[in-house]
């Protein structure tokens, strides 16, 4: 079904000098933004030119990491739809306050070939700890990085503050063959927690423009959202594909159905340096749903890693499955 594909599981440690208070709902953007940021500063060579138009994009690491763009020889890629990036920020779930007593962790998906790229996610984060982060800019130690593994383990340390070396034969790399093995048994029911606000678009008639945002996310677009996305992801950083019948997958996700809905819609905004709003509501809750997860459930597995929707790569769209 996707042979090829492979990520890393991420887990950040930072110790704020400072007391920062932070929301689940906005840690990601947080995080996302100050990312970019110092990551730009540090490598781009021209920072009044955008993107598409410098020389040097084919070999910049913002390109890659933070601002992709589809190769003008593609042709796996869609030429008017924008490249997804493969990091995904895994923010903390609750809000709380932390400070010089209490470290603060995220995690952080890299997916594919952006592992090797990971010298220049370690170099901005350090360099974010002098400047800091927040509206209050706190400033931090970068203290540990350490990887994953498929039981949410803390397996190897990559890096740590104590000597400022990083160990990159400590990443651990998951497939997603890996997943497939710890699918034991198909359920008749399945619970899926939305933990952070998904927001979902489905055109139903397939109009141009006829893309509206779903209040609750019913469980053939949450397939088809998220068999869209794999597959983006899978051809842009692992050179592979998804190897499904399309409609096939979308026609058999529509009989699954919902028992209960507990939850609802939650309306969240940023303001982004352009002084615009960005939209980062979304569904949080806990959705039932009954019928024939055969076909489904492997990749709903990957997407917990993944996440579902708009803005999956500062954190929204992450959802947790029971069985």
């Amino acid at each position: 079904m996707l042979s090829g594909f492979y990520f890393t599981d991420l887990e950040f440690q930072l110790r704020f000098k400072g007391e920062l208070k932070v929301s689940p709902f906005y840690a990601g953007s947080m995080l996302r933004g100050s990312f970019g940021t110092a990551l730009r500063r540090i490598v781009c060579l021209n920072l009044g030119q955008k993107c598409f138009e410098c020389l040097t994009r084919e070999a910049c690491a913002y390109q890659k990491i933070f601002s992709p763009i589809t190769p003008v020889d593609s042709e796996r890629l869609s030429k008017n739809r924008d490249m997804p990036r493969g990091f995904i920020i895994k923010p903390p779930l609750r809000e709380d306050t932390y400070g010089p007593e209490k470290p603060f962790s995220f995690r952080m998906i890299l997916v594919g070939e952006l592992i090797q790229w990971l010298p220049y996610i370690i170099v901005p984060f350090s360099e974010l700890g002098r400047i800091g982060i927040g509206m209050e800019r706190i400033p931090f130690a970068f203290e540990m990085l350490t990887s994953r593994d498929l039981k949410g383990e803390l397996s190897q340390e990559i890096y740590s503050s104590r000597d400022n070396l990083v160990r990159p034969g400590g990443i651990a790399s998951l497939s997603f063959e890996e997943i497939k093995d710890t699918v034991n048994r198909v359920p008749k029911r399945l619970t899926i927690t939305f933990v952070t606000p998904t927001l979902l678009m489905f055109n139903p008639d397939d109009k141009k423009g006829g893309s509206k945002p779903v209040r609750v996310p019913e469980f053939h677009v949450v397939v088809k959202r998220l068999r869209d996305r794999i597959n983006r992801l899978a051809t842009a950083y692992c050179g592979t594909e998804l190897n499904v019948d399309y409609k096939e997958l979308g026609k058999k996700a529509e009989s699954v159905k919902i028992i209960s809905v507990q939850g609802g819609w939650q309306e969240r905004s940023r303001k982004t340096r352009a002084g615009e709003r960005q939209n980062l509501g979304g569904f949080v809750g806990t959705v039932i749903y009954e019928g024939d997860f055969k076909e489904f459930l492997l990749l709903l597995q990957l997407g917990e890693y993944l996440h579902v929707g708009k803005n999956a790569a500062f954190g929204n769209g992450w959802y947790k499955i029971r069985k």
